[in-house]
């Protein structure tokens, strides 16, 4: 018994003891939060609060490709460190798609790491012509212009050519699944922030015209490089808003069957250079910022070739490129 009540004795704390593990404690939370503190802080203020498809939602969409209704979810999610957004998504979009003749989408697990502070690279990076060159707000990749036979495929999607190689198709928001299942965007990827309502009754009526020209367009996704992506509409050097018109021109007697090579840049000729980017004013601050658009025109009155991105400016996170678990 003896031995016992010393065991027992032995295990209550002294009143220092107490003191110096709530200090601990205390000194503990306080390392934490300064911890969180420090995280939110490195998150660029375009980037808060613009993930989707992160709070459980139970919305489920469907393949109009496909005669069944499917009921595929959406799922994103994000994590911060000091350096990375670490976004972790299934590839399947928030709105209704077309997987085209690559029938059908699937979840997939994509794990994306987008640098939080982007840094400038001594000269533009080419983005791959093939695969994923960004990331939507909801995890879904934007792929660059051209198509498996080596195409354009937003020219052919707007009979600028007709593909003669291989069967391809560009639905809903300007994307389509290719190899495995992987869907993923050409072009526009605007949608994401839109749903019917009662006057446009399917995710068929999207189109780009329903956009808002008075405003400022949002974020719609993340190049590897770290610096965002808005739709069409964006502040312009004036300061005004304004289409973001690309610098892209089809060389004389092309159409974009062979792809990006069929295009040339020609500087000033629209408002964005030429990885498709410009240094102005951005809706979450009045600091003139780096980003890129989403670009539907270009300055010689053509459909707004790369359409998103066609190389950095800034270095891109390498291990975006084969990310997939």
């Amino acid at each position: 018994m003896l031995a016992s009540t010393l065991v027992l004795i032995s295990c209550v704390p002294t009143p220092q003891e107490i003191s110096e593990a709530a200090l601990e404690g205390f000194s503990g939370q306080i390392e934490f939060a300064a911890t969180m503190q420090s995280q939110l802080d490195s998150i660029p203020p375009y980037m808060k609060n613009v993930w989707l498809c992160t709070n459980g939602q139970t919305a489920r969409y469907d393949d109009l490709t496909t005669d069944q209704i499917e009921t595929l979810p959406c799922t994103v999610s994000v994590e911060y460190t000091d350096k990375y957004a670490i976004v972790s998504a299934n590839g399947i979009p928030n709105h209704d798609f077309e997987s085209g003749p690559g029938c059908c989408a699937n979840p997939l697990e994509y794990y994306w790491r987008i640098p939080l502070q982007p840094t400038t690279a001594d000269e533009v990076i080419p983005a791959p012509e093939r695969g994923a060159l960004a990331i939507s707000v909801n995890g879904v990749p934007f792929y660059g212009p051209e198509d498996g036979p080596g195409g354009d495929a937003v020219a052919a999607h707007h009979n600028y050519y007709i593909e003669d190689r291989q069967r391809i198709s560009l639905g809903v928001c300007g994307g389509h699944s290719g190899t495995g299942g992987t869907y993923h965007y050409h072009y526009d990827a605007n949608c994401v922030h839109w749903h019917p309502d009662e006057k446009q009754s399917s995710w068929k009526e999207w189109s780009t015209q329903l956009l808002e020209s008075d405003d400022a367009s949002p974020v719609i996704g993340f190049a590897f490089d770290g610096y965002p992506i808005y739709g069409p509409y964006g502040y312009g050097n004036d300061g005004n808003i304004k289409e973001m018109l690309s610098s892209y021109r089809l060389k004389q007697g092309r159409t974009g069957h062979g792809g990006i090579d069929d295009w040339e840049y020609v500087e000033g000729l629209g408002d964005l250079d030429e990885c498709n980017g410009i240094m102005s004013k951005i809706p979450e601050t009045d600091h003139h910022t780096y980003h890129y658009h989403a670009s539907i025109l270009s300055g010689s009155g053509e459909i707004g070739f790369p359409y998103f991105i066609l190389c950095y400016t800034g270095e891109p996170e390498k291990s975006n490129f084969q990310n997939r678990r």
